[in-house]
């Protein structure tokens, strides 16, 4: 299946003209293809919610159609094709607008992720080390990308990492917000930091999961193969070694750094040398499936075994893009296990209702749990 057939359906979706089926198809090819959901979803945003000055007049609005519709048509194959472009909001040909602005967003969409992921590079190289390069997911999807050393990383919901255009060079830092899977190329003399909040990730060639989203005041690190060494930014000589199959929750003050043009950590949480701050856990396989939940995610699965329902709640809302409230404090000491794939949100709590029943109701990315 191409990626035509993923904006045609798109497209179809936007202008209201696809069926229950091609929805469905739709879900399915977005799971399929998480790579290009995260473009989907900017570009179904820039549909609802398109920047007032863009088209001020008809005939500008019939030129830019216009244009789009070349530019779409050549990116299909199928220039021959004749599109009827509509020029006004009152012409009875209303669906055939819909549609053309959703492939106008769409190709808009795609200019402009590529420069923001490629034009921070551009410049003097002088001026490399002031310069940073962003990678980032939309809300329900998840992604990969290879950094200029040859370390691989997957990004999860809603998360974002940031490193130096000159990353590689003389050093090899990342800060991350959110979710990540890291895969790291092996460099003895230069090794890899990851900075979570307040938690500095040293590593040299290894693979680890690190989790810290903001608002949790929380950051975890899971291993599952070589080494890591942890400090906390206060604490730097109070170094913690994590073993293969190791995961560590670090407690933090939760207090995310403002967006600047440097690559560097966020700022210092009050330690307590009075209480444990963090304890480590053994990874282990899920009861339900031949995977380790916390990074189950990689493969686009969603993964929790015997959890309490606020953690799966937490989960959930990211992985499906919703908002989920919780009026039955009581449930949500309850534990819960599951596995999901390619199921919906409605799908997904019914069968969580077979565990710890409960009622639910969903409107639009709002549900509430009762």
């Amino acid at each position: 299946m191409s990626y035509n057939k993923i904006w045609q359906l798109v497209a179809r979706k936007l202008s209201g003209e696809a069926s229950l089926d091609e929805l469905k198809e739709l879900e399915h090819l977005l799971q399929e293809y998480p790579e290009i959901a995260y473009k989907v979803d900017i570009y179904c945003q820039y549909f609802d919610n398109p920047p007032s000055q863009v088209y001020r007049t008809d005939e500008t609005k019939r030129r830019s159609l216009e244009q789009f519709r070349l530019r779409f048509s050549r990116e299909l194959n199928n220039e021959s094709e004749a599109i009827p472009l509509p020029l006004t909001h009152n012409s009875t040909a209303m669906p055939g607008i819909k549609k053309w602005l959703a492939v106008a967003a769409g190709l808009i969409t795609i200019v402009v992720t590529v420069f923001f992921m490629t034009g921070r590079e551009k410049g003097n190289a002088g001026f490399a080390q002031h310069k940073i390069n962003e990678v980032n997911t939309m809300p329900g999807t998840r992604s990969k990308t290879i950094l200029p050393d040859g370390t691989i990383v997957w990004l999860n919901s809603d998360s974002r990492i940031s490193y130096n255009v000159d990353f590689g060079k003389n050093k090899r830092e990342v800060t991350l917000i959110g979710e990540a899977f890291f895969d790291v190329a092996h460099d003895e003399a230069v090794p890899l930091i990851v900075h979570a909040k307040t938690v500095n990730i040293l590593v040299k060639g290894t693979a680890f999961n690190v989790r810290s989203y903001p608002g949790s005041d929380k950051v975890q690190t899971s291993l599952l193969r070589g080494s890591v060494e942890l400090t906390m930014k206060d604490h730097p000589e109070h170094k913690i070694f994590l073993k293969p199959n190791e995961k560590i929750t670090i407690d933090v003050q939760e207090n995310e750094p403002a967006a600047n043009n440097d690559i560097q950590a966020p700022p210092a949480a009050t330690y307590n040398q009075n209480r444990k701050i963090y304890h480590i856990d053994s990874l282990k396989q899920s009861t339900l499936v031949d995977a380790i939940p916390e990074v189950s995610w990689i493969e686009n699965r969603l993964v929790f075994d015997n959890e309490p329902f606020t953690d799966v709640i937490d989960k959930m809302e990211k992985w499906y893009n919703v908002d989920i409230i919780l009026t039955n404090q009581h449930l949500g000491k309850k534990s819960f296990s599951g596995v999901f794939e390619k199921e919906n949100i409605a799908e997904a709590l019914s069968a969580l209702q077979i565990i710890n029943y409960f009622d639910f109701e969903i409107m639009g990315r709002k549900i509430i749990i009762k």
